[in-house]
């Protein structure tokens, strides 16, 4: 892999920021993509690297346990050669026909951006660059983020409740307003609104849509879908 990414990098197009198009696709070539689009958000700001590296290790462990890819050489290339979001998008776009499939795209690169749970107007306009250029309508970056959002408020409850052994989750309105985001619905829905909506998003992220993706995919959607199931069980229970 490193061998044909030295002849890959030396061509023209990549040195002008052009992502090369007629690469194959596959998980390396995968990690080079999501590296060339983390590159251009790391750019914003440079005193948050090391966490955000830390972030990539961990994701590429995490979800591509298989790849044989070692990043460091990738992302130094891309920091110094930064790659035009729509090129990448684009070869992204040959490849994932499936707009659940692109959104993970976006949620990988969402979660590097909120790695310390807010957004610069920088971080968030490359967001919305990348999200259209995937074909994918403003609602799923909002829904992703908010996933993103609800996941870390829950991880450090969680922590929280583990070393002061809580037994109880204390309600409060940031909790309502994220949930609701991540269902697209409005506080005020009945628990029909929500249900009908819980239902659409579900059948998005069911294992039978993935049943020919990869097994990185179907972990990603799991975890999504975790987020819609506790969205919609806090939101239906406080109808309740």
């Amino acid at each position: 892999m490193s061998l044909l990414f030295y002849f890959t990098r030396h061509k023209r197009s990549w040195q002008r920021g052009i992502f090369p198009r007629k690469l194959k696709f596959s998980d390396d070539n995968i990690l080079e993509a999501y590296l060339a689009l983390g590159a251009r958000l790391i750019h914003f700001d440079q005193s948050r690297t090391l966490i955000r590296v830390t972030y990539i290790n961990d994701y590429f462990n995490r979800y591509f346990r298989l790849a044989n890819y070692n990043f460091s050489d990738s992302l130094v290339f891309s920091m110094r050669n930064p790659i035009k979001t729509g090129t990448v998008c684009d070869w992204f776009n040959d490849h994932l026909e499936n707009d659940e499939e692109r959104a993970q795209v976006v949620y990988f690169i969402t979660g590097l951006a909120l790695i310390r749970g807010t957004l610069s107007s920088k971080e968030h306009t490359l967001l919305k660059q990348i999200n259209t250029g995937l074909n994918l309508a403003s609602e799923i970056l909002q829904r992703i983020i908010a996933i993103h959002i609800s996941f870390k408020a829950n991880q450090a409850k969680d922590e929280s409740r583990q070393r002061a052994k809580e037994s109880t989750r204390k309600e409060s309105i940031a909790d309502r307003l994220i949930y609701c985001r991540i269902l697209g619905v409005e506080e005020a829905d009945d628990n029909a609104t929500i249900k009908k909506a819980y239902r659409k998003l579900a059948k998005k992220l069911h294992p039978d849509v993935f049943v020919n993706a990869s097994e990185t995919q179907l972990k990603i959607a799991e975890e999504k879908f975790k987020e819609v199931q506790r969205a919609y069980e806090y939101l239906v229970k406080k109808k309740d």
